[in-house]
C-alpha cells in the first residue's frame, strides 16, 4: 500500500508531520506564558484546560517536560514560587496578570 497520490507520484497524500508550534514538549510552543529561566517556562496546555510549570531536559537537544499541572493563578504563583521562579520582576508580573482562573481565558 503507497502513502503516494498517484496522479503525482513525488507528493505525498497526507503528512503525518505536525506543527511543531501545537507540540507542548517543543522549544516553539505557541502557547508559553513566561519563560522564568533558560530551563524553567509556564505554558497553556494545547487544550486550555491548565497551565504547565515546564522544566527542560538536560541536553540542549531534550524535550521540556510538565512538572506541576495548576489550573488556579494562586496556585500557579505558589508553586512557582517553591520552585524558586519568581525572582525576576518579568515573570513574576507576568503571572500576576493571569486570570484567577484558566477557564476564565476563554472568557476574554
Amino acid at each position: 500500500m503507497s502513502d503516494r497520490d498517484n496522479s503525482n507520484p513525488s507528493k505525498p497524500k497526507c503528512s503525518m508531520i505536525a506543527d511543531p508550534t501545537s507540540r507542548e514538549s517543543n522549544d516553539f510552543y505557541a502557547k508559553v506564558v513566561v519563560q522564568a529561566s533558560d530551563r524553567w517556562r509556564v505554558i497553556l496546555c494545547a487544550q486550555g484546560l491548565q497551565w504547565i510549570i515546564q522544566k527542560k531536559e538536560s541536553s540542549h537537544a531534550g524535550p521540556w517536560r510538565g512538572n506541576k499541572y495548576v489550573t488556579s493563578r494562586s496556585a500557579l504563583i505558589k508553586a512557582c514560587g517553591t520552585l524558586g521562579l519568581l525572582s525576576d520582576p518579568a515573570t513574576e508580573a507576568a503571572l500576576f496578570a493571569l486570570p484567577e482562573h484558566v477557564s476564565q481565558l476563554a472568557k476574554k
